[in-house]
């Protein structure tokens, strides 16, 4: 039925389309088996009012919908518009893409052939291995690249606190490590730079080591401390001046102690030389009494000059009188107590750190072997003693004073006797003084023989006084002992 009033109806409805539609679409289908339903009536009547109805519905469903979803349909109209030009965009790039395809795979295997692991050939891939392995070892290079500071750390500690002897080894252990590196890896351009930065750092600790041997107080173990880490450090620094070491060094073929006696000889003059030092920066402290006697060596030469006798004089003071010469007099008492202590301190500190070589007989023969040190170093002592006394001596004219100098300076000579350096006989070659009020038998003896010999009756004398108080407490000891 619905058919036929579709059929019936269809010359009445609007065309859509280029051709009329032959058969009804669903909802006209379902709206005409609805109108079939109804009354004749109701067609007139109440379907008007229910098709105003349901127009109404739907317009306000359209505008519902439109007030909710007008961005998103005013998108997709846009997207609409442009999705033809958008494909076509999307066909000329899938056809670049599938035309680059096999230049990307020529590139791929390129690369894949020039940074394979198994080539060797390639310059940036060798860099990149080494900063890899930098990176890694970051570290330890770092560690390596501190070692001269630490060095440089521990000498300069050494000179500040009171444990001088653990910086010191601590610091000789750090240089043997970086010798250790060193030869482990002998191409290394950053381990050569830091064997030079120690060597550089070795040689102010050695600075700082021939410093110490200046000290006036030092003490025999600080002495022999020193003169051993000495031993440790030279070596390894004279190794790099191969010519000078090859110049200085004896042929062991004649003797094959020679370079070692020698090496000594050489640490045995270092200290001598420390200790010369020490003794010149002491008398140099007196200069304000040098001066002095200058200028009494001056007024001497004046008054030689004008043809008066040079005798004993008392120039008056406010309180008291006061000996010409006697600036003088202090300047060489002072310089002969310094020469006396540095002297004998120095020569015994040495035999004590040096002691003899057992094959020292059969080196002394050796015709190419120079002399050791100590044998002019207490000559080259005596000689600036006795310039001293040859050019202020004169100054004093008193001849108490000059007894009391010139036993003085034997007292320092017996010093040195017992060391092998006696020189008393040298007094014989200073210039005499003004002749005393003595004996006329003992006119003839000259001044430094009278001195001798009195000295001589002073040491008996003390030697006397010194054995007859061993004896005494000897004896004591014995009486002590019988009545126990």
């Amino acid at each position: 039925m619905a058919e036929s009033l579709f059929d019936l109806l269809k010359g009445y409805l609007p065309a859509s389309g280029d051709q009329q539609r032959q058969e009804p679409t669903r909802d006209q289908d379902r709206y005409l088996s609805r109108i079939l339903s109804l009354r004749l009536s109701d067609l007139s009547t109440s379907e008007t009012e229910s098709l105003q109805q349901a127009s109404h519905s739907n317009n306000v469903s359209i505008q519902s919908l439109s007030s909710r979803s007008y961005r998103t349909t005013t998108s997709s109209f846009e997207h609409l518009r442009t999705l033809g030009t958008s494909l076509q965009d999307l066909s000329s790039t899938t056809t670049d893409i599938r035309n680059a395809v096999p230049e990307l795979d020529e590139s791929a295997v390129k690369f894949a052939t020039s940074y394979s692991k198994l080539s060797d050939t390639n310059a940036a891939l060798d860099a990149r291995k080494k900063s890899m392995l930098l990176a890694r070892q970051a570290e330890k290079v770092q560690e390596i690249l501190e070692l001269p500071m630490l060095l440089s750390a521990a000498i300069a500690s050494a000179n500040n606190t009171s444990s001088t002897g653990v910086n010191y080894s601590q610091a000789l252990d750090l240089f043997s490590h970086i010798k250790r590196l060193q030869i482990l890896y002998p191409d290394s351009e950053m381990v050569k730079k830091v064997l030079v930065d120690a060597k550089v750092a070795m040689r102010d600790m050695t600075t700082n080591l021939i410093t110490s041997l200046r000290n006036q107080n030092i003490r025999l173990a600080a002495a022999i401390r020193t003169i051993g880490w000495l031993r440790r450090v030279l070596p390894e620094i004279s190794k790099q001046d191969v010519h000078s070491s090859q110049a200085t060094t004896v042929p062991s073929s004649l003797n094959p102690n020679a370079a070692v006696l020698q090496q000594e000889d050489d640490f045995g003059a270092i200290f001598l030389c420390a200790r010369l030092c020490t003794f010149l920066t002491m008398a140099e402290a007196l200069a304000p009494l040098r001066e002095l006697a200058d200028q009494e060596t001056a007024k001497r030469n004046q008054t030689g000059q004008n043809g008066r006798p040079a005798e004993p004089v008392r120039r008056s003071s406010q309180h008291s009188y006061a000996v010409q010469g006697q600036q003088t007099e202090r300047y060489i008492k002072r310089y002969i107590e310094i020469f006396r202590e540095q002297a004998f301190s120095t020569i015994s500190m040495f035999r004590n750190i040096f002691p003899p070589h057992e094959n020292q007989d059969v080196a002394d023969d050796d015709p190419l072997r120079l002399p050791s040190a100590l044998a002019t170093f207490p000559s080259h002592l005596v000689g600036l003693l006795m310039e001293t006394l040859r050019t202020y001596l004169p100054n004093i004219t008193d001849p108490a004073s000059r007894e009391s100098l010139l036993m003085q300076v034997l007292y320092a000579a017996n010093s040195l006797g017992r060391l092998g350096a006696d020189f008393s006989m040298m007094i014989a070659t200073l210039p005499p003084g003004p002749s005393p009020d003595i004996a006329e038998d003992e006119k003839a003896e000259p001044e430094w023989a009278r001195i001798i010999r009195k000295h001589r009756v002073q040491s008996a004398r003390l030697e006397a006084l010194a054995a007859g108080q061993e004896q005494a407490a000897n004896k004591s000891k014995f009486a002590d002992i019988a009545v126990r």
